[in-house]
């Protein structure tokens, strides 16, 4: 057998390799799963006017952290009493509100050229809402509200020990969705600019490890 005839040193480096094929293979597929995520959550979405203002549905619904949310549910609040202004504003005919309102959001999935730059702007989020505040006859008023997400940073100080040397360990983390974050973190030696470490990682959050526990 070919692997009987491998040395100690042969095995450890071909379980390595297959390792490292596995950990790609699952990335490159985990990603594809993830960029689909976001090219779906990035289509123009419709809610009513009470859906819109419930923050639980916006968090269930649009995939959103509590804190956009909120955000959000309270501008859509504020601009269906002209407090403020939504993206844009379309008057559309249709044969009832919810027609109106789906109207608009094919439109900007459809990318429709006739529509302002704003409408198809490229964002975390689409919101299209309907105004029960109905114009004459048949006639619909149709906000749309662009959402990016904010963005929160986290940052974290520590000391390790590796190879019998004392490191302080400083990492900063970007997360960049609600259960998607990049981390990166450098190892100096202690008390010096000495730099002996360092790792960037891409970070999954998941509510079961492994699909199990």
């Amino acid at each position: 057998m070919l692997l009987d005839n491998l040395t100690a040193r042969g095995k450890i480096i071909l379980s390595l390799i297959l390792v490292c094929i596995v950990v790609a293979v699952a990335g490159y597929y985990a990603w594809q799963k993830h960029a689909g995520t976001v090219e779906r959550l990035q289509q123009a979405a419709v809610l009513t006017e009470q859906q819109a203002k419930d923050k639980n549905v916006l968090q269930n619904k649009l995939n959103m952290s509590n804190q956009n949310a909120e955000m959000l549910s309270s501008y859509i609040a504020k601009a269906q009493v002209g407090q403020v202004q939504p993206v844009n504003y379309f008057t559309v005919q249709a044969t009832d509100l919810p027609a109106a309102a789906q109207q608009v959001a094919n439109r900007i999935n459809d990318k429709d050229p006739t529509l302002p730059p704003q409408a198809l702007e490229k964002t975390d989020r689409t919101v299209v809402v309907a105004n029960t505040n109905k114009t004459p006859a048949s006639n619909y008023d149709v906000g749309v509200f662009k959402v990016n997400n904010y963005r929160a940073w986290e940052y974290g100080f520590g000391i390790g020990v590796q190879s019998g040397i004392t490191y302080q360990a400083i990492s900063l983390q970007r997360n960049y969705s609600k259960d998607r974050a990049i981390e990166i973190e450098i190892h100096n030696k202690l008390l010096t600019t000495e730099v002996n470490g360092t790792s960037i990682m891409y970070k999954i959050k998941t509510d079961k490890l492994f699909f199990v526990l």
